[in-house]
């Protein structure tokens, strides 16, 4: 029987692995199941997205957490950080790690807890087959997917919505198209859409559409975002703010609409079942000061399972953050 048995291999189950080897763990006993093992999404759909985070901070995050690694980077250490270099990072050096660890290129659809027994039974469809995982305790780190809604509007994915050379084949000069949401990356899609020429149309369910870093606002716009933001508000980058508590004017104006992109935040990838003695339960009710679920020993981290700020209000993503919050909980996965 493993003792852990982690689900996702991208930045946050990567992460975890190098906290399990900080701490001596036996890697032998864990397994990580994974469909790709490429790095996950920052690898392989945001690419294009340069994060606000200087490349120092995730460095730093990185040797303070784990001292025992040896980190040599060409990056620019005051730049900002680009997505897919931190996964190229992560994935070099969690390599040692990896070649320890039982790994299973597959997707988890189902896990269930036997309290008598005191283990988890995964279930992994691989290469067209069914294969299970006996563990001690689980780790959920399955990642994210932008929040959606249910609208009749052809919709574009954020990921082309953010990466201006694939939303050229989609919108052309002149289309009406609407964004819903005015953040980090709904200012990136703004500013993308009227480099085309589109009409855009932008909704936000703030008080204001706009909250920079620079005035405190947590979690406000900084860096790129900012500064479109302040072109925005300066009528350098042409887009119509439409609070979404303004409904009859959110329906005047997305009547006409050619496509829509939701910049709205992540949910969780909520692609496997769990089940404790017989009964199902949510995957996705959890602690988010620990990341523990409720009476089992189980844990969820990363984008689908963000760990709550120290105000008790907002919810922290990000290299430094999860380390942080992954590295209080070592001790209890490790007993």
């Amino acid at each position: 029987m493993d003792s852990i048995c982690i689900l996702g291999a991208g930045a946050t189950g990567l992460l975890l692995l190098l906290l399990l080897q900080e701490a001596n763990a036996d890697l032998s006993t864990v397994t990580i199941i994974d469909p790709h093992f490429d790095g996950g999404d920052l690898a392989r759909k945001w690419t294009s997205i340069i994060s606000n985070t200087p490349w120092s901070k995730t460095i730093n995050a990185l040797q303070r957490c784990c001292p025992s690694l040896q980190i040599s980077s060409p990056i620019d250490p005051t730049s900002l950080t680009p997505l897919v270099e931190i996964a190229h990072l992560l994935r070099t050096l969690a390599a040692p790690a990896l070649k320890r660890v039982k790994r299973l290129q597959g997707r988890a659809i189902r896990s269930t807890y036997d309290t008598a027994a005191n283990s988890w039974t995964v279930e992994v469809e691989s290469g067209g087959q069914r294969q299970s995982v006996i563990s001690r305790k689980l780790v959920l780190a399955p990642g994210g997917e932008p929040r959606t809604m249910d609208l009749p509007i052809p919709s574009i994915p954020l990921e082309i919505g953010v990466d201006a050379d694939r939303l050229k084949h989609f919108v052309k000069a002149g289309q009406d198209t609407i964004v819903f949401g005015t953040m980090h990356s709904g200012t990136l899609v703004i500013r993308n859409l009227a480099s085309l020429g589109a009409r855009v149309t932008a909704y936000y369910n703030t008080d204001s559409p706009f909250y920079w870093d620079r005035d405190g606002a947590y979690d406000g716009v900084k860096a790129e975002a900012a500064t479109i933001a302040d072109d925005i508000v300066a009528g350098k980058i042409p887009v119509t703010l439409v609070s979404t508590k303004d409904t009859a004017k959110v329906i005047r104006t997305s009547h006409n609409a050619e496509w829509v992109i939701y910049a709205m935040g992540f949910s969780p990838r909520d692609t496997i079942e769990l089940v404790v003695d017989g009964a199902k339960i949510s995957p996705t009710v959890y602690d988010g000061k620990t990341g523990k679920l409720p009476s089992i020993p189980a844990w969820g981290f990363g984008i689908a399972y963000p760990n709550r700020a120290p105000d008790d209000i907002h919810w922290d993503v990000s290299v430094a953050a999860f380390l942080e919050h992954m590295k209080q909980q070592i001790p209890a996965m490790v007993e």
